[in-house]
């Protein structure tokens, strides 16, 4: 598969197949071919891009589309305990998603937000956790993925 060009659109957007997208995270987003990664031979359920895999597509990176959270009132009877106890994390706002694009890239915190919240996902787009690929057995830091979750 070729590389795809990206045109510049907005602030961190880009075009692709008549698509506008915005890329809500800081990083880059390579995307491979399935094809180009095998399974790791030292780390459980981790993909490894092969030496000679080029990205289907990169979109490049963009401005953080972030949310905040808030520690819920813990009850009364678990007050006292000498567990140290706080109440569940719960999601207080998120920020506004970008209208006028028809793909928005976010991290997985900021969609959980987003739906917790209300919010409409469907133009949501994050890293599917099974599809991310990592550079190499030594250094296991993700590079791209082959997967990604719309909605």
């Amino acid at each position: 598969m070729e590389n795809i060009e990206f045109l510049a659109y907005k602030d961190h957007g880009t075009e692709l197949d008549g698509l506008k997208i915005f890329n809500g995270t800081e990083h880059e987003i390579n995307i491979y071919n399935p094809a180009d990664a095998m399974p790791s031979q030292s780390a459980s359920r981790k993909l490894i891009v092969k030496d000679s895999a080029i990205p289907i597509t990169t979109i490049p990176g963009g401005r953080n589309l972030n949310c905040t959270t808030a520690n819920a009132e813990l009850p009364n009877h678990l007050k006292n305990t000498a567990l140290p106890l706080q109440g569940a994390l719960q999601f207080v706002n998120h920020d506004p998603i970008p209208e006028d694009f028809d793909l928005v890239f976010v991290s997985s915190l900021y969609r959980s937000a987003v739906k917790e919240l209300g919010g409409d996902t469907s133009r949501l787009v994050t890293v599917d956790s099974k599809g991310a690929v990592y550079i190499n057995e030594a250094v296991l830091r993700p590079c791209g993925c082959t997967k990604l979750n719309v909605g």
